[in-house]
């Protein structure tokens, strides 16, 4: 058993994130909604968020079959959608053994399919690319793909795409994406999958019958502030505690590159937490925490290990205390918009030495 002295960690809510699979499900209830838990479920533990929300999915999704495998090892029985594909050829015979569903997004996948035909009976996915410009088969070649798919026993085959923009509400290309796999699927008769999580909250008309649920499934908004994401509720809380607190005169600097200058005698805490451990290393100065109920500003730049923030107005604050870097009290969408990035990319980067305790 590991040992550690640091009281740093992420606390995961799993009935947060079934409540949030509920909310997000019955906005399409005509949908089969896929739990997206690449990533290893964006920093929750795929395993765990697997077994909570095993009563309520019947599809999860992962990017790579290795994912998909490690699901397994762990005794999860679900459908497993591998969004990128077979990147080996020996990922298609994985996929019949393990029940997995592959999506095919290239000519060289396709090849791979038609050598081991008519063995294969699985669930097929042909990624469309429809405007992402991103991955998947063109438009025009989708004609090609599905003569060569007629050799293939498929069990169930899905068209699928993917939003560039579906956070972007007066945006015209979701509406233009849409339309080009809409047409495809009236030619062809199959059933779609176009709506991820913005999708489903800002475009109802793409919800298919498979809808893929990603960053909303853990509480975080993919839209940004909108009445439509009040339901969400956070399951990943970010702990750290208070291990160090001094005074600063005015005029002295703190940290690192001496970039922030005390306005004012300032009592000043150091709580161990830093990039190593996820916590973004661009994060400004100003950028709120949350302790005992109030909000507290970071001083200086983060560290590897540690950050300081200024707690001269809250005079209860002492060694020990617990800092929230984001979570329940603190939305991470402020954190992220003051650190230049996303909260995709926050939950996603917490590092392993961050050790995860479940709740609920």
């Amino acid at each position: 058993m590991s040992y550690t002295s640091r009281l740093t960690k992420a606390i995961i809510d799993l009935d947060a994130l079934v409540k949030n699979y509920q909310y997000i499900a019955s906005l399409s209830s005509n949908s089969n909604t896929i739990a997206v838990i690449k990533a290893d479920a964006y920093g929750h533990n795929a395993s765990k968020v697997a077994q909570a929300l095993s009563t309520e999915v019947n599809i999860l999704a992962v990017a790579f079959i290795d994912e998909a495998l490690a699901l397994r090892a762990d005794g999860i029985n679900t459908k497993v959608l591998v969004l990128e594909g077979p990147l080996k050829e020996t990922d298609i015979e994985l996929a019949l053994d393990n029940n997995f569903a592959l999506m095919l997004h290239s000519d060289y996948q396709l090849g791979w399919l038609k050598s081991i035909s008519p063995e294969f009976s699985g669930d097929i996915w042909l990624k469309v690319d429809t405007g992402m410009n991103r991955l998947g088969f063109q438009v025009e070649q989708v004609d090609h793909v599905m003569s060569q798919l007629s050799a293939v026993q498929i069990s169930n085959l899905v068209l699928c795409s993917h939003y560039a923009t579906a956070d972007q509400i007066d945006c015209i290309r979701p509406s233009k994406q849409l339309e080009k796999l809409k047409a495809l699927v009236a030619k062809y008769g199959c059933k779609f999958s176009m709506a991820n999580s913005a999708g489903i909250l800002n475009w109802p008309e793409s919800h298919g019958h498979y809808n893929r649920l990603g960053l909303a499934l853990y509480g975080a908004s993919p839209i940004g502030k909108s009445p439509k994401t009040r339901a969400l509720i956070p399951a990943m809380t970010l702990q750290a505690n208070i291990i160090a607190i001094h005074t600063v005169k005015i005029g002295e600097s703190v940290g690192y590159g001496n970039n922030w200058q005390a306005q004012r005698d300032t009592m000043l805490a150091t709580v161990a937490i830093g990039y190593a451990d996820g916590y973004p290393r661009n994060a400004k100065s100003g950028t709120p925490v949350y302790i005992n109920g109030a909000l507290a500003p970071l001083v200086g730049r983060v560290s590897m290990d540690m950050i300081t923030v200024d707690i001269t107005d809250l005079i209860h604050t002492k060694i020990g205390d617990t800092v929230e870097l984001w979570g329940k009290n603190l939305n991470i969408d402020i954190v992220a918009q003051n650190s230049d990035t996303i909260n995709y990319e926050l939950l996603t980067r917490v590092s392993k030495r961050v050790p995860k305790t479940f709740v609920n």
